[in-house]
């Protein structure tokens, strides 16, 4: 995939030291830094599952195992019994 990028001076000025100190090509930074922001944000989102798993939030409710399937007929059911067929 090729990239076309607009850079401030502030980035431009950062992007040329990153090439001069480390001797790599625009290329290689830029895939370094995409697999850094990667890895940053998975373990961010492992976290955020870890700790609701842990929590004992999910699972907490009794209830049908395939109601996010049957939902609407439960709701009717439960209308119906509360209301009649109007």
């Amino acid at each position: 995939m090729r990239i076309n990028a607009r850079l401030d001076e502030d980035h431009k000025r950062k992007l040329e030291y990153l090439m001069r100190a480390t001797d790599l090509t625009v290329s290689n930074i830029i895939k370094q830094a995409i697999d850094a922001l990667y890895e940053r944000v998975q373990r961010s989102e492992g976290k955020s599952r870890d700790l609701l798993m842990e929590s004992g939030f999910v699972g907490c409710a009794d209830g049908p195992k395939d109601l996010s399937v049957i939902y609407k007929d439960q709701l009717d059911t439960s209308i119906r019994s509360k209301h009649g067929d109007r």
